[in-house]
């Protein structure tokens, strides 16, 4: 018999893997976001690329501040000041890392009238930045291209195909947009090939990356404010030679027991398990978020996955994202390891106001590029 405490995890938070399902939903308040996650290592594991499509940007200034007046104020108040609270805040996040540092990073927001999306197809446009789902004689998969900008005004752009392997495993569940955290693994694993463009400010050329490796592509959405509801979350995948493993723990702010999962997959077949988790070895990164070093998850098949996350590609006050080594053993008992990304989220920070300006720094706002790379 499930316990209150499960049965409110379950309520909390919401699996798919649908294609169908990866489409925009339209919102009606200025609380609720809505993501496309894109990320690919290379073959040999010196390269590694992160692409975010947001319509709302969770970590913006904006987005948190007009959340902050909006939760502090009364109806009347709001009603006479007619401030505009249903206002959102679009961005492109693009990080493109080399031996474990990011060299290329563009944080860039847009204004609402910028973004576009498909309520029927997976589709986005922000800026001139967009990605679709398209069908070929030889598969399908997400055609993405970039137009950004980086620090000191220098132009990136760089164009992707992320061809699906492993997608869609649950094209007819029901998706829930209500009061839950939304999750869908769209595609598990992929092959990704891609270009990268550098000019500086007078279009002279920089830089040139041929990429090729294993990608990864998911879904977020949620109705509510972020900080106030998410504890913490962490997450990570990785791509063995025969299996592929996605797991994934969700703390809102209410909750006792976060949702734990293990995903994996092996010759086409999803399995969803929940999973017991064990933290050890506790540090701390150099804007002060506490992680765990090693990460074990075991599910009730045996199935485990081991997570030893001790080189930081990259960090913020609310956010960390590692190359970690992780370790598979399926129920056929042998061990397989490989290096995946994994990232940490801790969203009270975005809460403080003191914090806009530092978070501001590495945005950049009406076709500039960030202060800070």
């Amino acid at each position: 018999m499930a316990t209150a405490n499960q049965q409110i995890t379950k309520e909390k938070f919401s699996f798919s893997s649908s294609i169908a399902a990866d489409v925009w939903h339209p919102k009606d308040n200025s609380k609720a976001f809505e993501w496309w996650y894109f990320d690919a290592l290379s073959e040999d594991g010196r390269d590694a690329v992160v692409v975010i499509f947001l319509d709302n940007f969770i970590f913006s200034p904006r987005y948190n501040s007009g959340n902050r007046k909006h939760n502090k104020l009364t109806e009347k108040f709001r009603k006479k000041k007619e401030i505009d609270y249903n206002k959102c805040y679009p961005a492109l996040a693009f990080t493109y890392y080399r031996d474990g540092k990011p060299k290329y990073r563009a944080i860039n927001e847009f204004a609402p009238e910028e973004f576009s999306a498909s309520q029927d197809t997976p589709s986005c446009q922000i800026g001139n930045n967009h990605f679709r789902l398209e069908s070929a004689p030889y598969g399908s998969g997400y055609i993405l291209s970039i137009n950004a900008k980086l620090k000191h005004n220098r132009n990136l752009s760089a164009s992707f195909e992320w061809l699906t392997v492993e997608s869609d495993f649950l094209p007819d569940k029901p998706f829930d947009t209500q009061e839950a955290h939304n999750w869908n693994l769209v595609v598990s694993r992929a092959d990704v090939t891609g270009r990268i463009n550098v000019n500086d400010d007078k279009d002279k050329s920089l830089d040139v990356v041929n990429f090729r490796g294993t990608g990864y592509h998911d879904h977020n959405l949620d109705n509510r404010w972020l900080p106030e509801t998410v504890g913490d979350w962490q997450w990570g995948r990785a791509h063995f030679h025969d299996a592929t493993a996605v797991f994934y723990r969700y703390k809102e702010t209410s909750q006792e027991n976060p949702t734990t999962k293990l995903f994996t997959v092996q010759n086409g077949i999803l399995r969803d398990k929940d999973s017991s988790y064990e933290e050890q070895i506790f540090a701390r990164d150099k804007f002060g978020i506490k992680y765990p070093q090693r990460i074990t998850l075991v599910t009730e098949d045996n199935t485990r996955l081991r997570v030893k996350q001790t080189n930081i590609i990259d960090s913020s006050f609310f956010y960390l994202r590692f190359l970690s080594e992780m370790t598979l053993t399926l129920r056929d008992g042998n061990p397989r390891k490989t290096v995946g990304i994994t990232e940490f989220l801790n969203p009270k920070a975005l809460k403080y106001r003191w914090l806009d300006w530092l978070t501001n720094m590495r945005i950049g706002r009406n076709g500039k590029g960030s202060f800070l790379p």
